[in-house]
């Protein structure tokens, strides 16, 4: 069944209802991944109010000459029928020889080979011959062109050639355009059917000869050819050349085929009457208007990109026909006097026939009783509606409160891949009836691809549904949704095959559910104003590990409010005499950090950053560091430390949450409802209607030195684990520990910390020295650690199972050295396995350090034994 069988009215009603039953199927998805919209304010751009604001916007530019008229060269695609814009065009690559199957054909289409074909000089024994990748072209050729300068053919130009198959001569012609190293240095000219061609035609005042019918077969200017398949000519052509002693051969030639990215047809560069928009002015002052600062492009590298389409002689008119039944229809009609000529009248622009036939009688100075007209049956690009948006949605072209209140917009947020299809058409059009610009920035982001950086789309099989990662999907159902989608024509089988065999191979136990958080974080870690996002799906558990560190460490809080309130403990007033510690100070000092830094990220909008900031003191700060210090306080409400230590913990959590809740809204505003309310602590219905933490706010408790001495503390702490964690230590015991620093008057501050440091390390006392360790007279047992100017001694003699140690540290020298033969082996062999020489140096000084460090604990183990 296609669109013709049911005719226009009846097709438009069939979309309808599909857009009925499905159209609202992304604003719920937009719903459930949580974003904070005015719903009420949804507009459908076919509605009769936006069609109002196409009309008048369409007859407003038409009136003022910026939309006019003409046969020029488009996209066209043959399945279609229709003109489609830059953005549908794929351009697939070939470096040789290929096969593709084109729809509509049985059998496969050749491309990437470059044929050469010979031109009779008429009157002479010469011949010139052209080399071309689409020889069943050549029934449009109208001239053959060389460069001027070219010396192998001066002698040629001006001459004629014979075209043997319309039987007539065609020019040869001189154009710098020419590139001498193409081919054989002459090329064949078909205005109608080639862009660059198109151009040399006009300079030259060529015959445009059009040879394709709309459906891609040949047209009667193909004689012979008439009514077959162009690409059936193709072949057929080069075997009627080669009989007539014309075909000078072929070979493998790279080309780039522009292929249909609705069809998977190859698109032909046609002549057609189309509507256009003259973008001359509108379009230099687009490109004025970023280069003056005016409107921020975000990143400002796509100022570059920019200039490229608006800037000089780069700027197009636009092309807003479309051979479509779905879409705007354009209000433009075709009037003329009854009894006259049709082909003697003229186009107007109107909103009924009504309309049109007062305007066409305007100009022809006639009744309108006297005027016939029909309306031009082609849709406007959907562009061209879109474009309108940010004013139309407001009601324009009616001066509403709303357009007086909110137009122009501050911030376009967009992919950079319809940054001149949409937002540069959106500014222009803008500039054209509104005066100004729509808005004064725009962000810009990535492309989201595989982790391999494939473009996800439905012939890969590589595409993820966010619906799916949200609520998970067994492997059993994604193959059904792909059967169902091949019976509703939007997958063909071959397609399908591929996508199911994909998503066996990268999940084979189908997608396990991540909710809509860890979905949102995974996204927006990437840094998402990059050209793609290459999207690993392994990172949406690695956001659920997060969210639940998240979860944990709040319902942490949350029992510790609860002991406090069983306790029947006064949380109101602090003793008098409370100060607070080191610790306190540091985590409020972080946080104070993190709340400047969340709030620069976010102003930039490097989301990835901002991740990174906030991951960084929640988990890093708050749970690796402050909740390791204080969980013993928090488990007696009558410690001394336990109110304070509930006081700073929840103001840490309470304000991570409220930073992470734009990221995150789903798991903060739970948590946000369920952790209880310190006294006098002021809450908000929902956290998304609280303030967001404010630098000015904590800036008193900024303490750069506090932060710098907690650093080294957390040195000493970080090497003495790493000391313990090499041996099997007795559960519970706590090592002495000697720690010196060749910093001068580190010392004396460190002294302050070594309650944190021992409690942190759980370690016995903390000795500071002024004087290095002389490592011969310490005791046996003692192990070292010298990292950052610090040397570190651990005491672990009463703790450690001397034969278990032995045993475990000849285990690792012995691998350590299967190690070491590995990595020679590794530079050897077959060329392309070999690892590089700069990979084997680096890998070779690791496992001397192993070693190194190996054989200092075997010593320590051996000098015990002994004694």
């Amino acid at each position: 069944l296609t669109r013709n069988d049911l005719g226009r009215e009846k097709f438009i009603e069939k979309v309808q209802e599909w857009k009925t039953e499905k159209g609202d199927t992304i604003l719920r998805q937009l719903e459930e991944l949580g974003a904070s919209l005015d719903w009420s304010r949804t507009k459908f751009t076919l509605s009769p109010e936006f069609s109002n604001s196409v009309n008048h916007a369409f007859i407003d530019l038409f009136n003022r000459g910026i939309i006019y008229r003409k046969e020029s060269l488009i996209n066209w695609s043959c399945v279609l029928q229709s003109t489609i814009s830059d953005i549908e065009v794929n351009h697939v690559p070939v470096d040789k020889r290929t096969h593709f199957q084109i729809p509509g054909l049985k059998e496969p289409v050749e491309f990437g080979v470059i044929t050469d074909i010979a031109y009779k000089v008429k009157d002479s024994c010469d011949e010139i011959v052209v080399s071309t990748t689409r020889p069943e072209t050549m029934l449009g050729d109208t001239a053959i062109a060389v460069h001027p300068n070219d010396p192998r053919y001066l002698h040629l130009i001006g001459r004629t050639v014979w075209h043997p198959f319309r039987a007539e001569e065609i020019p040869i012609i001189a154009d710098e355009h020419v590139d001498p190293e193409f081919g054989t240095g002459a090329v064949k000219i078909t205005p109608a059917h080639d862009p660059n061609d198109f151009k040399i035609g006009q300079d030259h005042g060529l015959p445009f000869v059009n040879v394709l019918n709309p459906d891609g077969t040949i047209n009667d200017n193909g004689f012979e050819f008439r009514d077959e398949h162009r690409f059936e000519v193709r072949t057929r052509i080069c075997d009627v050349l080669d009989r007539l002693g014309l075909l000078r051969g072929s070979r493998d030639h790279a080309m780039s085929i522009p292929v249909c990215g609705r069809t998977g047809d190859v698109i032909e560069p046609m002549m057609k009457y189309q509507w256009f928009v003259d973008t001359s002015k509108i379009a230099s002052l687009a490109s004025k208007a970023v280069k003056d600062g005016d409107l921020q492009l975000d990143p400002d590298s796509f100022a570059s990109v920019w200039e490229s389409f608006l800037g000089g002689d780069n700027q197009r008119d636009w092309c807003i026909s479309r051979q479509l039944w779905w879409g705007h229809r354009a209000p433009a009609w075709w009037a003329f006097r009854k009894g006259h000529d049709q082909d003697k009248g003229i186009w107007v622009a109107a909103a009924s026939q009504e309309a049109a036939l007062q305007e066409a009688a305007s100009k022809l100075s006639c009744d309108p009783q006297d005027v016939d007209c029909w309306q031009d049956p082609d849709v406007l690009d959907t562009w061209f509606s879109s474009a309108l948006y940010p004013f139309a949605v407001f009601g324009w072209p009616e001066k509403t409160p709303d357009l007086e209140k909110h137009f122009p917009l501050d911030l376009m947020e967009t992919g950079h891949d319809i940054l001149f299809f949409w937002v540069a058409r959106m500014v222009m059009i803008s500039i054209a009836l509104m005066g100004k610009l729509p808005f004064s920035e725009v962000m810009l982001h990535g492309i989201i691809c595989d982790s391999q950086g494939r473009k996800m789309s439905k012939s890969l099989g590589n595409v993820i549904d966010p619906m799916h990662v949200i609520h998970g999907a067994s492997l059993e159902q994604l193959k059904q949704e792909l059967d169902v989608a091949v019976r509703n024509g939007y997958l063909t089988e071959e397609e399908m095959e591929r996508s199911k065999d994909e998503l066996s191979k990268k999940f084979p136990s189908g997608i396990p559910a991540s909710g809509v958080d860890c979905l949102r974080w995974t996204l927006l870690s990437y840094d998402v104003k990059s050209r793609q996002i290459n999207l690993d799906s392994d990172l949406f558990p690695r956001a659920g590990a997060w969210c639940n560190k998240i979860w944990q460490v709040s319902k942490f809080l949350v029992m510790a409010h609860e002991r406090a309130k069983e306790s029947g403990k006064d949380l109101s007033t602090l003793p008098k005499d409370f100060r607070p510690s080191i610790m306190d100070m540091w985590i409020l000092n972080q946080l104070a950090d993190t709340v400047q830094r969340v709030n620069e990220e976010f102003e930039e909008r490097n989301f990835d950053r901002l991740l990174k900031e906030l991951r960084s003191f929640l988990y890093g700060n708050v749970c690796d560091v402050y909740v390791e210090y204080i969980k013993n306080d928090l488990q007696d409400p009558n410690d001394p430390r336990f109110h304070s230590s509930l006081m700073f913990l929840h103001t840490c959590i309470m304000t991570s949450l409220k930073m992470i809740h734009p990221i995150m809204p789903y798991i903060t505003e739970e948590l946000y409802q369920r952790i209880p309310c310190m006294p006098k602590e002021r809450r908000q219905e929902s956290i998304m209607m609280d303030a967001f933490p404010q630098p000015t706010q904590w800036s008193g408790f900024v303490n750069p030195n506090l932060e710098t001495l907690m650093d080294r503390a957390l040195v000493i702490v970080s090497g003495i684990r790493s000391i313990k964690s090499n041996y099997s230590l007795q559960k519970g015991y706590a090592p002495p520990v000697l720690v010196h620093s060749e910093t001068q008057g580190e010392i004396e501050e460190l002294r302050g910390c070594s309650e944190i440091i021992s409690r942190l390390s759980k370690s016995g006392e903390i000795i500071f020295s002024d004087e290095k360790p002389n490592l011969a007279e310490l005791p046996v047992g003692s192990a070292i650690n010298s990292h950052e100017g610090l040397t570190i001694v651990v005491h672990l003699q009463d703790a450690l199972d001397l034969d278990k140690e032995m045993k475990k540290i000849k285990e690792r020298i012995e691998k350590n050295a299967r190690d070491v033969k590995k990595l020679e082996k590794a530079g050897k062999g077959k060329f392309q396995y070999r690892m590089k020489p700069e990979e084997i140096e680096s890998a070779r000084g690791k496992l001397a350090e192993e070693l190194e460090a190996l054989e200092r604990q075997l010593e320590v183990i051996k000098q015990l034994q002994q004694k």
